[in-house]
């Protein structure tokens, strides 16, 4: 079970981490992507407390995985503007998919 609960956190490091395009293209039109997206990453970040009980990823993974959760729960609170515009453009955006990208690069280094 716990490698499913992995799975969905990997899964949705991945989508947070691709680009705004590749993003845009995982979904019908008439979904909001962006929604989708966050959605799924943060669904997934309530699994962390279990997988690390479990030992299934490393603190490094968890401090990357952490960064991404922290920078969006910031992003929604500081900003005026939650448009498809800013989620293309903005840097606090930009740096969620680097940390993203960063978290799934360490959780493949992780050996256990």
């Amino acid at each position: 079970m716990s490698i499913n609960r992995l799975n969905l956190l990997i899964e949705s490091l991945e989508n947070l981490s691709k680009s705004y395009q590749e993003q845009k293209k995982m979904f019908p039109d008439y979904v909001d992507f962006f929604d989708a997206v966050i959605g799924e990453f943060m669904d997934s970040f309530n699994l962390l407390p279990s997988i690390m009980e479990e030992d299934r990823i490393s603190y490094e993974s968890v401090i990357e995985i952490l960064r991404c959760f922290n920078l969006i729960d910031l992003t929604f609170r500081t900003s005026d503007n939650l448009s498809d515009e800013n989620f293309r453009n903005d840097s606090n955006w930009q740096l969620v998919r680097k940390y993203a990208g960063r978290a799934l690069r360490q959780i493949r280094n992780d050996t256990f």
